[in-house]
């Protein structure tokens, strides 16, 4: 009798420290994962407003071009200038999603939607 309960009682000591274990290896890693997914995607998510702002300076800058009288060169090569300018920002601000979004995939934020 004395051998089950003591049986019984190391079983019982052993999955208590286990689920011990296991909750201190939550406790620690999910939260700061956590953390630092929702700062990833709270940067991406910027960077996206970014580049919606500026495709809509880009497409506005587009029918100014469309309405300025080709008499005016100096307003149309500051127009161009500007979408030039424009189109390079979009650019960069395009790399810097792609490299964001593929590093939210490696860190293995879960619950993503690109």
């Amino acid at each position: 009798m004395k051998m089950i309960f003591t049986v019984i009682l190391l079983a019982l000591f052993n999955l208590a420290f286990a689920q011990g274990d296991y909750l201190m290896q939550d406790a620690i890693t999910k939260p700061a994962l956590s953390l630092r997914c929702t700062e990833m995607l709270r940067e991406r998510d910027k960077k996206i407003k970014v580049q919606q702002k500026l495709n809509a300076l880009l497409q506005r800058n587009q029918e100014l071009i469309k309405k300025n009288p080709k008499a005016n060169n100096s307003i149309q090569s500051r127009l161009h200038s500007s979408q030039i300018k424009i189109k390079n920002e979009l650019y960069l601000t395009n790399l810097n999603i792609s490299s964001m979004e593929e590093n939210i995939v490696r860190s293995g934020c879960p619950g993503i939607s690109l």
